[in-house]
């Protein structure tokens, strides 16, 4: 992650817990190294936690829209989704 993104963090938006499990909103925040440097990018997301009865994280599960949040943002490819994106919605 590091070698391909300048200033990559997460930002949690949300959370809450019941039990042992937990879950977060949040968004990941970076800019791309070799294309378009200076532009700020987000993938909103959210994860999924269960603990352990010792409070380790025995699950972790990312949820986010791989297409819309990072595909589309990409040079070309983007442009490609897109279009597919308007096709499938007719």
């Amino acid at each position: 992650m590091f070698i391909a993104l300048n200033e990559p963090r997460f930002e949690v938006t949300a959370n809450f817990g019941k039990g042992n499990e937990a879950f977060l909103s949040w968004n990941f925040i970076f800019k791309f190294k070799d294309t378009q440097p200076e532009v700020l990018q987000c993938i909103r997301g959210a994860t999924h936690l269960k603990f352990s009865e010792n409070g380790r994280v025995c699950y972790h599960r990312d949820y986010w829209d791989a297409a819309e949040e990072l595909y589309e943002k990409i040079p070309y490819l983007g442009g490609l989704m897109r279009w597919i994106k308007r096709r499938a919605a007719g």
